[in-house]
């Protein structure tokens, strides 16, 4: 009777020549088993895809078994060969570094290992996968920097390396990602600078958001932005005229900076943007646009709360027809509530949508508050005026409900400053 190592022997000889009549490339193979190997076998559970990979079978040739069942696609290459040119893993929780033999899966067009925990640095061999049009490695542990070589990726169009551990700058061969549409950074430790991005014209989506940047706005994001994320940075200085030039923009988020001086009214005219977010930045004041359309306007919700704004309520925003949402939330803001706000709010104005929710608590506004506001059911609007200098806020109004009034002596103080 045979040995027990004598019938592994066989048993492995038998597999060998097995694997050696596979039709999958055999370097994709060795890329897939190293994948595999390199992940801690404690996160690896039976029902997850990497728990079906059993390289006792020819990986493309076994898809349709009860082994390989998911985690990757194959397609026949010239040579008849059978190439990998998708890997999408589960969100199992696998835990370890990711494979540096990712980068001789030639053929490979899509790389989706997001939901994990996947640690350690971003391979520099992803650069060789120039075929690549999707690489998501979000939502895992990585950490160091991103490669500057992942400019090499030119058929690139989405790049997502969001909620990780990433540190150091967005690297400037970025700008040479000519294909990218979607860039995803936000959520994990960069620093630096915003890199120009000027050559990106199929850019659509740029998320940097809860970061670590530092200076200004580029002055060089492509107008074919159509959503803008940088909140959550330490990004400073005025905000750019440059904006302007994002003329397909629907959604600004600058939100949590240290941008200062006015925001400039032209910013308002953009024709696209739905939602403008400039909340908790040192902003000054407000200037009024050379001309206010507000019937073309697709401004939805703006929030300029918690800044530094001076002056009275810009009238221009509530000729925004399509505007439902205001916050102006602790400002400076002085002067009496202008009775188109609350027109506005009761939808007095023909054609326009009504505000459904007006924040203009903690400022320095006076007087009565405008009749129209006294008509409103409760529940119609949200909507707060409290801790301002209002002459009369009944606690019957829900608006003025959850605080009270600045005293006469701070209202007195706040406007005896000149």
């Amino acid at each position: 009777m045979a040995s027990a190592s004598v019938i592994i022997a066989i048993v492995a000889m038998a597999l060998s020549i097995g694997l050696s009549q596979a039709r999958t490339h055999p370097t994709d193979i060795e890329a897939l088993r190293e994948l595999k190997e390199a992940i801690d076998p404690s996160s690896i559970y039976s029902t997850s895809c990497l728990g079906s990979w059993d390289f006792s079978s020819d990986p493309c040739d076994a898809l349709s078994s009860t082994v390989f069942v998911c985690g990757f696609q194959c397609t026949i290459a010239a040579d008849q060969t059978l190439r990998i040119t998708s890997i999408s893993l589960d969100g199992s929780g696998y835990t370890g570094p990711l494979s540096p033999y990712v980068g001789n899966v030639s053929s490979l067009q899509l790389l989706d290992i997001s939901n994990n925990a996947f640690y350690g640095s971003i391979p520099d061999s992803i650069s060789r996968l120039v075929l690549l049009s999707q690489l998501d490695l979000s939502r895992n542990s990585f950490t160091g920097s991103i490669p500057t070589s992942i400019g090499q990726l030119s058929s690139l169009q989405l790049l997502s390396v969001s909620n990780n551990l990433l540190e150091g700058a967005i690297p400037a061969s970025i700008n040479s990602l000519v294909s990218l549409e979607r860039l995803y950074v936000f959520n994990n430790r960069l620093s630096g600078n915003i890199p120009a991005m000027d050559k990106l014209d199929q850019l659509r989506f740029f998320d940097a958001s809860n970061n670590l940047l530092s200076g200004s706005v580029s002055a060089s994001l492509p107008p074919s932005l159509m959503q803008l994320s940088l909140r959550g940075n330490r990004l400073q200085g005025s905000l750019p005229d440059d904006l302007i030039s994002l003329q397909e923009l629907e959604v600004m988020d600058l939100s949590s900076n240290s941008f200062c001086d006015a925001v400039y009214g032209a910013l308002f005219q953009l024709p696209s943007l739905q939602q403008l977010n400039l909340s908790n930045n040192k902003l000054t004041a407000i200037t009024i646009p050379e001309a206010v359309d507000g019937g073309s306007s697709q401004l939805v919700a703006v929030d300029i709360s918690y800044n530094r704004i001076r002056g009275q309520l810009p009238l221009f925003l509530v000729e925004m027809k399509r505007l439902s949402a205001l916050s102006l939330r602790h400002n400076f803001l002085s002067g009496a509530i202008p009775i188109e706000y609350g027109l506005k709010a009761v939808a007095s104005l023909i054609g326009a949508q009504p505000l459904m929710r007006l924040y203009l608590d903690g400022n320095y506004l006076m007087g009565e508050i405008p009749a129209p506001f006294l008509t409103i059911i409760p529940g119609g609007i949200a909507a707060s005026f409290v801790d301002n200098c209002l002459l009369s806020c009944p606690l019957t109004l829900p608006f003025c409900q959850g605080g009270s009034q600045k005293s006469h002596s701070q209202c007195k103080d706040f406007n005896s400053v000149p």
